[in-house]
């Protein structure tokens, strides 16, 4: 685990000094991570496709700050989570005014049920976080919401390590059984995300 860190952190260096063959490496890594992601969210191959091509854009005009970032991880799953959201608002907002315009009020109902379902996935979540014992829901919020490794946190709480991971196992435990009790939220991918 330290090895493939460690290499990581050597092929981001080698991109912020504008390495286009560790790009490459990059690239060939995390692509079908991020593809996949999309596709469960967006079900749409090109606009999944497209969310790949944004996502390294903003990578390599962001190279020079890449060396820097602690938790790779984290913030490349941040940038993807935002551009899928944001594709997705698009899409609800493209369907949205072509149905005004066409004043086809079965596709409105549409455009309005994938609305509230997003607004009720994200309540859920929120929702499911909430109900977490007040150490888990603040580890679980720097892991996985902010983006901080494991051994960041525990320092910044002054607690072990251990002890960071075993929050993190039973709050990511407890979210999973709160969302297969509302499995009825058909948007349960996006869900599935943040739990990883």
């Amino acid at each position: 685990m330290e090895k493939e860190m460690a290499t990581e952190r050597l092929v981001l260096a080698k991109i912020a000094t504008g390495d286009e063959q560790a790009f490459a490496i990059l690239y060939k890594f995390y692509r079908n991570k991020v593809y996949g992601y999309a596709l469960k969210i967006l079900q749409s191959p090109p606009a999944a496709q497209e969310i790949v091509q944004e996502v390294f854009i903003k990578l390599w005009l962001k190279r020079a700050e890449l060396a820097e970032i602690e938790n790779f991880g984290g913030f490349l799953r941040i940038i993807v989570r935002n551009d899928t959201l944001n594709a997705l608002k698009k899409i609800a907002l493209q369907q949205r005014k072509y149905t005004l315009i066409n004043q086809d009020q079965t596709e409105i109902d549409t455009v309005t049920d994938k609305s509230i379902a997003f607004n009720e996935t994200k309540k859920l979540l929120d929702d499911a976080i909430e109900s977490l014992p007040a150490q888990q829901k603040l580890v679980y919020s720097l892991c996985h919401l902010d983006g901080l490794k494991q051994k960041d946190v525990a320092t910044q709480l002054g607690i072990s390590p251990l002890t960071v991971k075993v929050h993190l196992r039973e709050a990511v435990k407890s979210i999973r059984i709160y969302l297969n009790q509302h499995h009825e939220i058909k948007t349960l991918g996006l869900l599935l995300f943040f739990l990883k």
